[in-house]
């Protein structure tokens, strides 16, 4: 007696594959369609909810993540022990580029601050089509150099060689400039910005009062508006 057998759904499968295959195209317009095709193959989307694990300090990383939605902070210490916030990652950015240029063991630890989704790359194959694109490794190298002068910003803050003053101003004009308004609404709670800063949660709102007192920002409930740029520049020469 004949069976027969049912041949599986494959629609939803090569889906998935065109939907992953487009944001590649468009997040890395370097990319050949051959390239954004072969990546699109050998990857995967993965969804965080928040305050959950993504990897740790030293785990050896088969995989590279790119942030498509929510944030995530990067900490350099132990899981289980007291952290340093290093950086906070926004989307449409890589959560750790040693997997490129190092070892591929993580430089630091990754936990999610928001819900989170995230597309995992194949390591191999991502190190691959690096490895024959100059574009695109130029691209990543270029945001390798940036991360790292922010990490060498945050050793020179944990030393106390940057006044409380000048890491706040710093970072309002940083965001100013880079979403091009007055008005600084980064999306993270007070006590995580602290942590980013090297400073305590008390400290950072006692030097937001003050420039608030002499007029440099206007508080609000979500969001801080500088109303003086100049006078906070002149904070960074001192």
């Amino acid at each position: 007696m004949s069976q027969t057998v049912r041949i599986p759904d494959l629609q939803p499968w090569i889906s998935q594959v065109n939907f992953v295959q487009e944001k590649i195209a468009a997040m890395f317009p370097e990319l050949s369609e051959q390239e954004c095709a072969r990546l699109a193959d050998s990857s995967r989307t993965v969804s965080y909810v928040k305050n959950e694990w993504i990897f740790s300090e030293g785990e050896n990383l088969g995989s590279a993540d790119w942030l498509l939605s929510g944030s995530v902070e990067l900490l350099k210490g132990s899981m289980a022990g007291k952290n340093t916030i290093l950086h906070v990652v926004r989307e449409n950015h890589f959560l750790d580029h040693c997997i490129f240029f190092g070892s591929g063991q993580a430089f630091v630890s990754a936990m999610a601050l928001t819900k989170c989704v995230l597309l995992r790359f194949d390591a191999k194959v991502l190190r691959s089509v690096l490895m024959g694109n100059a574009a695109f490794a130029m691209r990543l190298m270029k945001a390798l150099a940036i991360r790292q002068r922010m990490f060498i910003n945050k050793i020179a803050v944990s030393q106390g060689k940057i006044s409380v003053r000048r890491r706040v101003a710093g970072w309002l004009l940083h965001k100013a400039r880079v979403g091009r308004t007055n008005v600084v609404d980064d999306g993270i709670t007070r006590e995580v910005l602290a942590g980013l800063l090297g400073l305590s949660r008390e400290s950072l709102s006692r030097q937001l009062s003050a420039f608030a007192e002499d007029g440099l920002v206007r508080l609000e409930k979500k969001a801080i508006i500088i109303q003086d740029d100049k006078a906070l520049r002149r904070f960074l020469e001192d």
